[in-house]
């Protein structure tokens, strides 16, 4: 179904909706044959892969964060804050939870035995999954996988909502400021001294100083719909958009940026070379953000609707792509042949199976609602 406002449907949300969630999937299928540690590793890794992911890395997940916050928005047009809360809780935090308890422990099993960590059954790594869920802060619980994404939209959420309400009515003083061709880009100004303070801070993966990072661009998502003003601004400044996000990760890949990731990410901290590397990423995040959203506007192709079957099946792809992968992953990496032909046989493969697990999981009254699907109106 479209994304709603009062009487309107912007469709072009949920088309960049599906293309986000297609890009995870890929992102995904990349994750073994890159440099970096992951759940299942193939013995030859590819540094050309490696680039690709610190690309989609560094834009693609706060894209899908922005995309929240704009949806954030439409829902609070017609939604008073605790039906919003309500909608949130049984879009996210269910089909988390029913994923969390299903899904997890067979990405742990796959991910322990690959690794050499276990020889146990897979009922007794399950038993060993559960007798410990205690995590660190944001997300609270261990082995969350992928779903660590859920677990911040929900809490993006709640956080959020305050900051929405206090918005309401008072962006002028920012669309007023941005009505210079290229001046939306501005708005990564601010965003700079706080991602240079915040997202090296000593923590776990997927802690506070990341956590800060994606609720910036979620709230930024719903301040950009919330003002027509913004979204012409967004519109209008596509292509400068697109100049500075290459431009900032091309100046990053020349000056070495990637070797950078490789060893900072398991273990972030502050040196001169992330004070360099810091404002980078943030303006290269923005401005690929604006030129994803502004051509998004543009493209008459994202301003029709989306196959229902196809909006539908969203979330259920996003929730069971990456166990699908992982259970590939884990016998195709044993293969002795190149990675291009492994690759090869993973990406589509997996996207069939994802595709088809989806269509079914999105088709099955009460399981389609376990696994985070709207509920159909009388309307449709």
């Amino acid at each position: 179904m479209g994304v709603e406002g009062r009487g309107e449907r912007l469709w072009f949300l949920d088309w960049l909706r599906v293309i986000a969630v297609f890009g995870v999937f890929v992102f995904h299928t990349l994750r073994p044959f890159d440099d970096g540690d992951w759940h299942v590793k193939n013995a030859q890794t590819s540094e050309g892969i490696s680039v690709a992911i610190a690309f989609l890395g560094l834009w693609g997940l706060a894209f899908f964060f922005m995309i929240s916050g704009s949806a954030a928005w439409l829902a609070l047009r017609w939604r008073s804050a605790l039906e919003f809360l309500r909608e949130r809780s049984l879009r996210l935090l269910v089909p988390f939870f029913v994923a969390y308890v299903l899904l997890s422990p067979l990405q742990y099993f796959i991910e322990e035995h690959h690794k050499g960590r276990s020889t146990a059954s897979f009922f007794g790594d399950v038993r060993t999954f559960f007798s410990d869920l205690a995590g660190d802060a944001p997300l609270w619980l261990r082995d969350t996988y992928h779903l660590w994404f859920l677990v911040y939209l929900i809490q993006f959420a709640v956080l959020g909502l305050p900051v929405f309400l206090l918005l309401r009515g008072r962006t002028d003083w920012i669309a007023r400021r941005c009505q210079r061709r290229g001046s939306i880009l501005l708005l990564a100004v601010p965003l700079v001294p706080i991602h240079l303070l915040l997202l090296a801070a000593p923590g776990p993966e997927h802690g506070w100083g990341e956590f800060v990072f994606f609720f910036d661009f979620f709230v930024v998502g719903y301040l950009v719909m919330s003002d027509a003003r913004l979204l012409a601004a967004v519109r209008r400044d596509a292509v400068p958009g697109l100049i500075l996000g290459v431009g900032a990760f091309v100046l990053g890949v020349v000056t070495g940026i990637i070797d950078f990731l490789d060893g900072w990410w398991p273990n972030p901290g502050y040196s001169w070379p992330y004070v360099w590397y810091s404002p980078l990423i943030t303006l290269a995040v923005w401005g690929w953000l604006v030129a994803v959203l502004g051509f998004g506007l543009r493209a008459p192709a994202l301003q029709r609707p989306l196959p229902p079957r196809l909006a539908r099946a969203a979330m259920p792809y996003f929730i069971i792509h990456q166990p699908v992968i992982l259970a590939l992953a884990y016998f195709i990496v044993t293969w002795h042949t190149n990675l291009w032909l492994k690759y090869a046989a993973l990406l589509p493969t997996a996207f069939a199976i994802s595709a088809l697990l989806a269509w079914f999981l999105s088709s099955t009254p009460v399981v389609s609602q376990l696994f985070g699907v709207k509920r159909p109106t009388p309307t449709g």
